[in-house]
């Protein structure tokens, strides 16, 4: 500016034309110095005038130093123009001069106030007005123009700016859902980037691609090009790009099903978080552990890796903090949503509200989105006002929003709304009317129409048009085949709508091939998948696909569709369900012991540790909720590194190659296999039903049962009053009629519980005769039917260890000297020296060690080694010893327990706990100080063994356990099976259980036990015969039920 100002002056010094117009000669002179003095003091609006004045009196440009001065005043008046802010002037006068004569030494200054006049209007069309609105092709049309006048200074701005106005446009567009114009503009905007080197920003407008893609159904494509921005990433070592790019990575390898995918992107999460002290890292990592627990179902882990995210967030600088607030308040939001904790749910929708309105202005039509959850959350409550007032602060927007996917979002939301409402005639009006909006301009085959096909079919089926609810579904996977394939998820779900959507409209045959096809693909799917989950990630997995395959019994009930081949698909579905995730695990710890090496058990056995102790650290969850996170964290990184050496070295997908037909050749000519089922429909509460499968029949024979609220009704309220002869006859008539009929007299009967039916035992069922249904038939109980086709292969050592006559009470001294008998490795030492709470004690039960006592006589005498442990030597250390060198006959009397979720709170032990696993187990010797609260010598076991400890044992060496301990055969009823010590020492490898369903006095069971260990002598071995004779007898000398019904057997 400075070499300006000399030029010109120098310029005015050698003038000696008179100067045209009004201004004489001198006076233009003089008002020229006039006005760089103004300039000088900053006064330009000043200054401006004057520079003006002399333009007006030299443009006629009558000789060179004339277009000089010309030239010169007016290219301080553009100056001069940016200085005051009036840019359009400024480039108007500049882009003029820019027209005109110009001589090279003067070309660089107008060029200057060209470029930057210019770049300021541009900016302004950029930027967004009071109505959300702005002009990014002007400003980029502007920009364009001005851009070859740059200087190397100036490129620097006006350069970048063009495609971040294609940026921008594309965010605008996405905004408004009109995707395919956003996905033209972030592709131009990456484009620009990547051509002026600006690897950052070209990064980011390539992940713009890949959401759009993403938000099309277009998800290969949105993979690839988030794997090309994460190569981007590298190249410039950005570790938080990197982070939110796997991020996307994993959830998207989880859509399609690529498990390798899963691994990559998870290890290199956790390898970024690992190596970077960065928050910004550390945040989205938390909140991507949070959304994969939310994801398994653990709620209460996903909500405190959530609760880590926010405690970043509100700690942050404040305009990153706004946003990683909004994000971890929304993801805290779905969570409690998704656990239908509502209250919760609201307050953090209010404060993401709260935390738009920072970045978000009310009147811009995006802030209309933070209503939506807010209505969402108050229809699940069942707030109607409420809800429609926060769609009304929605609808606000209506009058001002074109685009038809913004527009139908509306109404969707509001049909959802009405839908969770049970208004289902209002949630159709609104749902058609999206539909029609989206039909303005996109076709049928539209990502978002595709979605509410579905929303369509299902409130079509509520309104019972079953006609119109099939046309919906059918349309629905039509296209969800197209987008996904037809071995996705998606479509598989797809599938089963549609199957049900007919057997709803009478299209039977139509329903069935889709279910068939379904289950078929299914298996497939979880074969190629199994392989690489963890076992948090199984059970998340199978959750939602367990509860599709129970629709297929009540659609074949409803069909009438008894015995034919999709029957035959039906059971099929069951027997894959039943144990699924039991059976899934046990695979994984045999290719272990059987393929693996040391190290990989020794893996093996340090996840079950953590495992335990976490159970253990979340009784005081707030306490120890740093731990639980990183032992969790190092579960799963275990998990997969033991998974990914288990698929090199075995299958643990074989079991479920098992189906009808196997069941079916394993079964002896007059054999018959009861299935038990059970499913709730629509309305009218829980229903039974069983499969029958004999060696005769084609297919399995589908009878249906009762409702389970016919039983409550009988006023049952203990298990022991199935078998009271006030109540059998209406039980026996529910349950067994529909099926003897199909069960010839004398055969042997296996049957699989489910639900209720775990409380009951059939062959302890009296008749009207007083005989009892097992004197009828020989009965045996199974956890699954698998078990039939499984090979047994134990040990045939002739070997045994018995527990009976324990002390519950035992000085600490003793305890610590007693734990030193055993070598057991660390790990297995979970709860040495933790101080609990308890309210009552343990007794010992002498009848117990009578027991023990004849029992080791009897074995004894059949040459069996037998190691009983009485007294102070029955410890949780001596069972833990068992460990992979397990006897043939393991026998445990002592005290069991069990306790529901609302039971345990009653008991200060236990509080916090809230799984079955860890609410039934065993009370061994000096189990009492633990119980009590006491604090326990350091590396002693408190003596209180949980099903859950148990479960992680490898106890597949013995044949038969006998548990002589109450409650033993109790526990959560689920569809996967019963979880408690059944599943646990089924998990171990056990072969046959002998248990109680209730608890049974110390006599009794002393009785029962000695009886049939020497009925199982006298009969060769053979437990089931030596359990119905003991039983029988028990019955002639205490016939109240009370006494011998307790006890079952299950193999």
């Amino acid at each position: 500016m400075n070499r300006l100002i000399i030029s010109i002056a120098v310029c005015l010094f050698t003038i000696i034309p008179v100067f045209a117009q009004n201004l004489s000669e001198a006076e233009v002179t003089s008002t020229m110095y006039r006005a760089f003095e103004l300039q000088k003091a900053k006064r330009y609006a000043e200054a401006l005038d004057a520079f003006l004045i002399v333009g007006t009196n030299v443009d006629a440009n009558k000789s060179e130093v004339e277009r000089q001065v010309y030239v010169c005043s007016q290219t301080m008046a553009c100056a001069c123009y940016y200085s005051i802010e009036q840019y359009a002037e400024g480039y108007q006068l500049a882009k003029k001069l820019i027209a005109g004569k110009l001589a090279d030494s003067e070309k660089k200054d107008i060029y200057h106030y060209y470029v930057l006049n210019g770049y300021m209007i541009a900016c302004d069309f950029i930027q967004k007005d009071k109505n959300g609105n702005a002009e990014y092709p002007r400003g980029r049309e502007l920009l364009i123009e001005i851009a070859p006048y740059t200087d190397e200074k100036l490129k620097g701005y006006v350069l970048p700016k063009i495609p971040l106005t294609w940026y921008f446009e594309g965010a605008s567009n996405f905004e408004k859902q009109m995707f395919e114009e956003a996905l033209v503009c972030f592709n131009n905007a990456f484009n620009g980037f990547q051509e002026l080197g600006l690897t950052s920003n070209a990064i980011s407008a390539l992940k713009q691609v890949a959401i759009v893609n993403y938000h099309t159904y277009h998800i290969e494509e949105a993979i690839r090009k988030y794997e090309q921005a994460l190569l981007m990433t590298q190249t410039i070592n950005d570790s938080i790009a990197q982070m939110d790019i796997a991020q996307e990575l994993y959830h998207l390898s989880g859509i399609i099903g690529d498990m390798e995918g899963i691994a990559k992107y998870s290890n290199l999460m956790d390898f970024l978080v690992a190596t970077s002290s960065d928050r910004q890292i550390q945040f989205e990592y938390y909140c991507q552990k949070g959304a994969e627990a939310q994801n398994q179902g653990k709620f209460n882990l996903a909500e405190q890796w959530y609760l880590k995210s926010k405690s970043i967030a509100e700690n942050q600088e404040e305009q990153i903090e706004s946003a990683n607030k909004y994000l971890v308040y929304s993801d805290l939001r779905e969570l409690y949503i998704a656990s239908k904790q509502y209250d919760n749910a609201l307050q953090y929708a209010y404060l993401t509200l709260d935390e738009s309105k920072k970045f978000c202005k009310a009147e811009d039509k995006s802030f209309r989105l933070s209503y939506i959850p807010i209505a969402n959350i108050y229809a699940k409550k069942g707030e109607r006002e409420n809800c429609l007032r926060s769609l009304d602060s929605l609808f606000v927007y209506e009058p001002y929003i074109s685009e038809p996917r913004e527009l139908s979002q509306l109404y969707t939301v509001r049909g959802s709304c009405y839908n969770d409402l049970s208004d289902y005639q209002s949630a159709l009006t609104d749902y058609k009317k999206a539909d029609e909006i989206l039909a303005s301009k996109y076709p049928a085959t539209d990502g978002e129409r595709v979605r509410l096909y579905a929303l369509l079919g299902g409130v079509e089926h509520w309104l019972n048009h079953y006609n119109e609810s099939e046309h919906y579904y059918k349309l629905y996977a039509n296209a969800i085949k197209e987008i996904y394939g037809e071995h996705s998820l998606n479509y598989i779900n797809a599938q089963i709508y549609l199957a049900n959507a007919q057997g709803f409209a009478g299209h039977i045959e139509d329903g069935c091939g889709h279910y068939t096809s379904a289950v078929a693909t299914l298996k497939k799917v979880i074969k190629k998948r199994l392989p690489y989950m963890n076992t948090a990630e199984r059970e998340g997995f199978w959750s939602p696909l367990s509860s599709l395959l129970t629709y297929m019994t009540p659609y074949a009930l409803k069909a009438e569709l008894y015995q034919t081949e999709y029957t035959q698909t039906c059971y099929d579905a069951l027997l894959l369900s039943k144990a699924f995730l039991l059976d899934s695990e046990r695979s994984v710890y045999d290719i272990i012991q059987h393929e693996g090496d040391e190290t990989d058990m020794q893996t093996y056995m340090n996840i079950a540790s953590l495992n335990n102790q976490i159970k253990e650290w979340e009784k005081n969850y707030a306490q120890y909720v740093d731990s639980i996170l990183v032992a969790s964290n190092k579960i799963a990184r275990l998990e997969s590194s033991l998974m990914r050496k288990c698929q090199s070295i075995g299958s643990i997908t074989s079991f479920m190659d098992v189906d009808y037909n196997d069941v079916k050749k394993s079964l002896g000519k007059n054999d018959v296999l009861i299935d038990f089922t059970d499913f709730v429909p629509n309305a009218g509460g829980r229903r039974y039903a069983a499969y029958i499968v004999n060696k005769k029949q084609k297919y399995p024979l589908l009878k249906p049962l009762f409702a389970e609220s016919q039983i409550d009704s009988l006023g049952i309220v203990r298990p022991d009053m199935f078998y009271d002869k006030d109540f059998a006859a209406e039980v026996i008539k529910l349950l067994w009629n529909p099926l003897k009929e199909h069960i010839v007299e004398g055969s042997t009967v296996y049957y699989v519980p489910s639900q209720m039916l775990f409380k009951v035992c059939l062959e302890s069922l009296p008749l009207e005769d007083g005989t009892l249904l097992g004197d009828h038939y020989h009965f045996v109980r199974l956890s699954s039917a698998r078990e039939l086709v499984r090979e047994q292969n134990k040990s045939n050592a002739a070997s045994a260890i018995l527990y009976g006559g324990l002390q519950y009470d035992l000085e600490p001294d003793v305890m610590a000297e007693n734990a030193k008998q055993y070598d057991l490795s660390s790990l297995m030492v979970m709860r040495g020296g933790d101080i609990v709470r308890g309210d009552s004690i343990f007794r010992e039960l002498p009848g117990s060690k009578v027991e023990v006592e004849r029992i080791t006589t009897i074995l004894n005498r059949s040459k069996l080694e037998v190691t009983p442990y009485t007294g102070m030597n029955g410890t949780e250390e001596s069972f833990l010893s068992m460990h992979g060198k397990s006897p043939r006959i393991l026998h445990l009397a002592t005290h069991g327990f069990y306790y529901t979720p609302t039971e345990v709170e009653k008991v200060d032990y236990l509080r916090g706990y809230s799984d079955a696993m860890s609410l039934s187990g065993l009370i061994m010797s000096g189990g009492n100080a633990a119980w009590r609260g006491e604090e326990l010598p350091t590396g002693t076991l408190g003596g209180v063994l949980t099903a859950n400890n148990i479960a992680h044992l490898d106890l597949s060496n013995t044949d038969m356990v006998v548990l002589s301990a109450c409650q033993t055969g109790q526990g959560n009823a689920t569809a996967e099976g019963l979880y408690g010590l059944q599943r646990a020492f089924k998990k171990a490898g056990v072969g046959t259980m002998v248990m109680t369903l209730w608890s049974v006095s110390d006599k009794v069971a002393t009785e029962f036990m000695i009886k049939f260990y020497e009925s199982l002598v006298e009969n060769d071995w053979d437990k089931h015969k030596a359990f119905e004779q003991t039983k029988s007898y028990i019955r002639t000398q205490h016939p109240d039920p009370y006494h011998w019904a307790a006890f079952v057997m299950l193999d």
